[in-house]
């Protein structure tokens, strides 16, 4: 007899978006079933590097800092190398120097977050793979199979939180968020170990990889995360792979090779793909919101997803209590607000990081930026303030943004 579970919200995934969702709804009173096709702890593909901002989200949920950190690395520094090998540095190395970001493995810190969501979540069904989902008005009715012994489970739930990452089973059963090779990168991760490594993150724009670039992200004082995120447009016109480019620039981009110096990689390369904030197509449909990967919720010039894979949780969990404590069903209409949200919190800010990696396509412009962004702060603020933060609409137009990029230190 087939096994029936039924819930407030079912969430597909249990990644950081994923258990963040199943957190906030619990926190908000809310029954919650955990699915996830993996079994924790697992690896996830992806440059490590968490963001200040990151963690002060965390924080609402009654995370810690530095238990977090336990098995990571504060960051205190950023250097960016442009094609030239110009260097612009942000921060300081000084004992007093406040952390700016870190870097964990995400076999750690995507465990940390599980643990915590397993604990409050009413059932979770980790090893399990979404096979089907139907809406039946007042239900979204799911199966979902154990990958270990092929028993089916039904789960019936008012909303699916889809936070099941950046090839989402649910977003492609639903015919969300079609993909295309003008918003995706590709990127590869590789361990290297034997050199110490101290708390600066490395970004190098080199030729071959323009718009995307190599990383240099220590987890450890002995240990970094190497990597490459390449436009796939760019891939497939050079005629060569993500993996020969990759050796290539480390073997003869002069300070990557002298920055890895004495390191050898522990591990085998792995690759990921990166849907970009940019994609076009809606986050939601009747009973299914996406989150985090799954939304292509990742920075068009950083890569860097996880900061929105939380906040976007976080904001479909409460979309959730309000509709279960308003007694509405979950339809297209009535989850309007939540695209309304993303749209106008987030998506202004993958713009303006689009439109600077579309600038960086061109070695020409990338050359000049960084020999100036070396020489003169403003331009360096420029580039901090367009890569690192989600800006609002019309924030070119406001004095007072380019009053901070003149000022700031």
């Amino acid at each position: 007899m087939q096994e029936k579970i039924k819930v407030d919200v079912a969430v597909i995934g249990a990644g950081p978006a994923g258990s963040t969702a199943a957190l906030s709804c619990h926190k908000n009173g809310l029954s919650v079933a955990l699915v996830d096709k993996a079994t924790f702890p697992r690896d996830k593909v992806c440059g490590d590097g968490i963001p200040l901002k990151t963690f002060k989200l965390l924080e609402e949920l009654g995370f810690k800092e530095d238990d977090l950190f336990k098995n990571g690395y504060k960051i205190n520094r950023l250097k960016v190398y442009g094609p030239q090998n110009h260097v612009t540095v942000y921060g300081s190395l000084q004992a007093d120097a406040s952390t700016k970001s870190g870097c964990i493995p995400r076999t750690e810190f995507d465990y940390a977050i599980y643990r915590r969501a397993e604990s409050v979540s009413d059932y979770v069904l980790s090893g399990h793979k979404l096979v089907s989902i139907q809406n039946s008005g007042d239900f979204q009715v799911l199966e979902v199979e154990n990958r270990e012994n092929g028993r089916i489970r039904r789960i019936e739930a008012r909303l699916i939180i889809a936070a099941d990452g950046a090839n989402s089973y649910t977003a492609r059963l639903l015919k969300l968020l079609k993909r295309d090779q003008a918003h995706h990168f590709d990127g590869l991760r590789w361990y290297f170990k034997g050199k110490k490594f101290d708390s600066s993150v490395h970004l190098f724009y080199d030729s071959r990889t323009l718009p995307g670039y190599v990383w240099v992200f220590p987890v450890a004082p002995d240990m970094a995360n190497v990597g490459i995120m390449l436009n796939k447009k760019h891939k497939k016109s050079s005629g060569r792979t993500i993996r020969d480019i990759f050796l290539e620039v480390i073997e003869h981009n002069p300070e990557l090779k002298k920055l890895l110096a004495g390191a050898q990689p522990v591990n085998e390369m792995k690759g990921a793909p990166l849907p970009l904030g940019t994609l076009p197509g809606s986050r939601i449909t009747d009973g299914t919101i996406l989150v985090g990967d799954a939304a292509a919720f990742i920075n068009p010039v950083t890569g860097g997803g996880i900061y929105f894979a939380i906040l976007s949780a976080m904001k479909a969990a409460e979309m959730a209590t309000r509709l279960v404590r308003e007694n509405k069903l979950p339809t297209k209409e009535n989850l309007e607000p939540y695209e309304l949200w993303w749209q106008r919190k987030i998506l202004p800010g993958f713009f303006y990081s689009d439109w600077l990696k579309r600038k960086f396509d061109s070695d020409k412009f990338s050359g000049r930026f960084f020999r100036w962004s070396s020489r003169f702060k403003p331009v360096a603020n420029f580039f901090i303030m367009v890569y690192g933060r989600p800006l609002p609409k019309g924030v070119f137009k406001n004095p007072l943004f380019w009053l901070r990029v003149i000022l700031m230190r």
